[in-house]
């Protein structure tokens, strides 16, 4: 819920930025969501595409498709918790049939896009909310946390991953182990 609201918050900073936006709104929405000393020139900037921002934007929709079709392909057997399920069956189809873990990749690709885009110069956290100093102390300080955080939940995955191929193993034997010399990497094609 919050990344779709600060997607919504982005898209609409982008859209006020833009020549598309009718002058009403654009004043509606700059009293509404910009809080800086320059509110002209902070619409302008977020209103500007970067390289950057555009992947962001990219990489957080390509991963949510990606974690669509997870949810489509393993149907009723989806779980939040590890777990076999009664009539349990191992999916080797769609997206499993690239990687064993498809679906963490998708949350990767949409984590990585969001952090793009939220600390992109031109996104309306940065340049518009007033809450972040756009300084460059400031800047390092978020990315060195953000770098933590990553790493951190790189390594809950990676023992989440751990747990789910080991409970496979045990519940499919065989089918498993074939499957596993089919599809040898767990999170990205020729890498992981």
């Amino acid at each position: 819920i919050i990344s779709c609201s600060w997607g919504v918050i982005e898209a609409a900073a982008a859209l006020v930025g833009s020549d598309l936006c009718p002058s009403a709104i654009r004043k509606w929405f700059v009293t509404l969501l910009v809080h800086t000393p320059s509110p002209r020139q902070s619409i302008t900037q977020a209103g500007t595409l970067s390289p950057a921002f555009l992947s962001g934007i990219c990489l957080t929709i390509a991963g949510s498709l990606l974690r669509r079709r997870c949810y489509h392909v393993l149907g009723r057997l989806f779980t939040f918790e590890l777990s076999i399920r009664e009539g349990h069956k191992l999916i080797t189809s769609g997206p499993y049939s690239i990687v064993r873990h498809p679906s963490y990749t998708g949350c990767i690709f949409i984590h990585v896009g969001q952090i793009l885009v939220l600390l992109d110069d031109h996104s309306w956290l940065v340049a518009c909310s007033g809450l972040l100093p756009v300084d460059g102390y400031t800047m390092m300080r978020i990315l060195w946390a953000t770098r933590i955080l990553l790493l951190s939940a790189g390594y809950v995955w990676t023992i989440r991953i751990n747990n789910e191929d080991a409970m496979l193993e045990r519940s499919f034997g065989k089918e498993w182990t074939e499957w596993t010399e089919k599809v040898p990497y767990r999170l990205f094609p020729g890498i992981y």
